[in-house]
């Protein structure tokens, strides 16, 4: 996957994260009074960020692997709002909020370093195929398998 490709994609996950964050916030400053155009006119703009959110999602997830793509956009999208919600609504900032968020964050790094690379988007591995040119999985490669080495050895199987 070329650079610019690579960097595309985790632009796009970049703004399903703002795209998130931004319609969750929306949905609580509406319905608490900070809205200036009303509770309505604020689910309608929630709605509509939560779409974006889940569009640029998916582009992200065609380049990225999904497992690293979704643990960012939880994990970074649950951060932001918490951030939110004390910075902008006067929520707490207690030692097991900090915490808590401190783990999620730990567990996004754990997830994008634990996954091997771009070769997990391609879907399962094909191991052999049928005679029609299919791909086999799993049990049915090794029954493939069984059958041809003891056809190759006078073997009924």
């Amino acid at each position: 996957m070329s650079l610019w490709v690579r960097i595309q994609s985790w632009v796009y996950l970049l703004g399903a994260i703002v795209f998130e964050v931004g319609g969750t916030s929306i949905m609580k400053f509406s319905q608490s009074g900070h809205w200036i155009i009303g509770p309505q006119a604020g689910i309608a703009a929630m709605l509509v960020c939560i779409a974006l959110s889940y569009y640029m999602l998916a582009l992200a997830v065609q380049r990225l692997p999904v497992g690293v793509a979704f643990a960012c956009w939880e994990g970074l999208g649950l951060t932001l709002i918490t951030l939110v919600s004390v910075l902008a609504l006067g929520e707490e900032m207690n030692l097991a909020r900090f915490g808590a968020l401190v783990c999620v964050l730990g567990g996004v790094m754990l997830i994008h370093h634990g996954t091997s690379g771009p070769e997990e988007k391609t879907g399962p591995r094909v191991a052999a195929q049928d005679e029609s040119g299919h791909g086999l999985p799993g049990a049915a490669v090794r029954a493939v398998h069984g059958a041809a080495h003891g056809a190759a050895h006078g073997r009924a199987s």
